[in-house]
């Protein structure tokens, strides 16, 4: 069963992001499939890795950050 963009946000807002703080990341079925500094990199690393798949692509704020 495929898994769709509403259940990777999910996985997003409820996973333990933080080694990842500051950085982007590309999710695909519950998985953060790549990761880094730089939203183009792990853009293209995602769709290499994405087989085709649409993938969620979101940065993890700072801890300082206020999310509304």
């Amino acid at each position: 069963m495929a898994i769709n963009q509403e259940q990777n946000y999910q996985y997003y807002m409820e996973a333990d992001m933080s080694r990842y703080i500051g950085e982007w990341v590309a999710i695909i079925d519950n998985k953060i499939i790549a990761h880094g500094k730089n939203v183009k990199t792990v853009a293209e690393q995602a769709r290499l890795l994405s087989s085709g798949k649409k993938f969620l692509l979101a940065r993890v704020p700072d801890k300082e950050a206020m999310i509304f």
